[in-house]
């Protein structure tokens, strides 16, 4: 149901469920974190269209914690070399973080 095509040599390193929210439009999907890129997979308002958003590691310029409703700590937001924010709901924020932090450093 979200599947997306991989790269040649690209492995999944992370991946679950999500929200994203950019430009004020808010999707329901899967977030994955692959070798190299980030990519959300999720679906319009109905299960007919899907949604595709990747982020090449190397296009990613900051990555903050942030919270919803001001005090939960489950979202983490990226703005990219070309001034894009995206964020993203996800469970174990930090590990994410962290795990994007990490494979950033190696590349």
């Amino acid at each position: 149901m979200y599947s997306f095509p991989l790269e040649e040599n690209e492995r999944i390193l992370k991946k679950d469920l999500a929200n994203m929210s950019y430009d004020g439009n808010n999707l329901h999907g899967a977030l994955y974190l692959t070798t190299d890129r980030i990519v959300f997979v999720g679906y319009l308002l109905n299960i007919t269209q899907k949604y595709f958003e990747e982020i090449p590691l190397a296009h990613v310029e900051t990555i903050k914690p942030e919270k919803t409703f001001f005090f939960i700590p489950n979202a983490f937001a990226i703005t990219t070399i070309k001034d894009r924010r995206l964020k993203f709901i996800v469970n174990k924020r930090d590990e994410w973080i962290d795990a994007i932090q990490q494979r950033i450093n190696s590349l």
